[in-house]
């Protein structure tokens, strides 16, 4: 996988720990946080990884705190991609994923203020295309 990809891969990642985070994570959910990541995603092959990291995870069923971690080791791998533009992006999408279902949860809205506070400490002097 390219370092790049780790971005997208990451974001599967972090749909997941959102729809976890307040429960079970519905077929109907599901269905909308594909159609939000892969419109954000803007590219169908970036998409594919973090539908399929996603199904991965749907099926082993880990917690969101350890899921979440696990995406912020991906997004460090592709770092010099972390353009702010980026960065901005994947905040809008996991805003978008938690407003989808309901209210933002408390957990959800944890997990987006410290993905703000990560995705800072991450960042890249430089950035690649």
């Amino acid at each position: 996988m390219e370092a790049k990809q780790n971005i997208y891969y990451a974001l599967g990642i972090l749909a997941y720990a959102i729809a976890k985070a307040d429960g079970k994570v519905q077929l109907e959910e599901r269905e909308k946080l594909f159609e939000i990541v892969k419109r954000e995603a803007n590219h169908s092959i970036d998409f594919q990884y973090a539908q399929i990291i996603f199904q991965i995870l749907e099926k082993d069923k880990p917690g969101y705190r350890n899921t979440y971690h696990w995406a912020i080791n991906e997004l460090k791998k592709g770092r010099h991609y972390l353009s702010p533009e980026i960065k901005e992006k994947m905040i809008h999408t996991l805003k978008e994923i938690a407003m989808s279902f309901n209210l933002i949860s408390e957990e959800e809205k944890s997990i987006i203020n410290q993905f703000k506070i990560d995705l800072e400490s991450i960042g890249s002097d430089h950035y690649l295309k």
